[in-house]
């Protein structure tokens, strides 16, 4: 029973030099001050996260878009208004301009004439919203809703009124998703594979992934149309 125990402590990276350099730059720092400023891990993401917003706002501020769209909320501030990534998907296309019509399926050659039967002019949603004669009653409503008294509005300022507020917003998207402003853009498109059209149109206000169910339907409306 009387045994001497000594307790000796050999550091794992004992003899491995970038271990070891590691280690002695570690005890300097510590023994450097008797005071260290400890940040706790939470305020360090916080603090991340808030650069990376200002970051892309100011790219944003910087890029040529910002004339053309304006300054609208960002997507944090809007998810909250919408509750769902379906809606999201269909706002990101409202201010990007990527919501399908003739127009933008001419830029991928997948419709031979851009222009408006009506108006002769680029049937994009900056046209359909705000000058095509077609949906003049319809924009009637759609800006009377939104409070907007201004002739002759840009697509900026428009943009701008919709994400004023959350009431705005959801007037707004319910318009778009409840006119025939969709449909006609396709029926507009006739010389397209009218399949791809319908594909387009019935996906963009579906799930990020798509159930069979889903598919069945699709296929139900190709049918109906061919």
């Amino acid at each position: 029973m009387n045994k001497k125990i000594s307790l000796l402590w050999v550091p794992g990276h004992s003899g491995i030099f970038w271990n070891e350099k590691a280690d002695s730059l570690a005890k300097q720092v510590t023994d450097s001050t008797p005071f260290i400023d400890w940040i706790a891990s939470e305020d360090i993401i916080s603090n991340l996260k808030k650069q990376s917003i200002q970051i892309t706002h100011e790219n944003y501020r910087k890029s040529k878009y910002q004339a053309s769209i304006g300054n609208v909320p960002d997507i944090l501030t809007i998810s909250k208004w919408t509750g769902n990534r379906v809606q999201n998907r269909l706002i990101a296309r409202i201010i990007s301009k990527t919501i399908i019509t003739p127009g933008l399926l001419h830029r991928f050659n997948l419709h031979p004439d851009p222009l408006c039967i009506i108006c002769n002019e680029i049937t994009d949603i900056s046209h359909i919203l705000l000058k095509c004669k077609k949906y003049a009653s319809f924009r009637v409503i759609l800006l009377n809703k939104l409070n907007i008294v201004e002739p002759n509005i840009t697509y900026d300022v428009l943009l701008s009124h919709d994400f004023t507020n959350k009431n705005h917003l959801i007037i707004f998207i319910q318009a778009l998703k409840y006119t025939l402003i969709f449909f006609s853009c396709i029926l507009l498109a006739s010389s397209v594979s009218l399949p791809l059209l319908l594909y387009y149109f019935f996906f963009s206000f579906r799930s990020p992934r798509p159930s069979i169910s889903d598919f069945v339907c699709m296929e139900g409306l190709i049918q109906y149309f061919l």
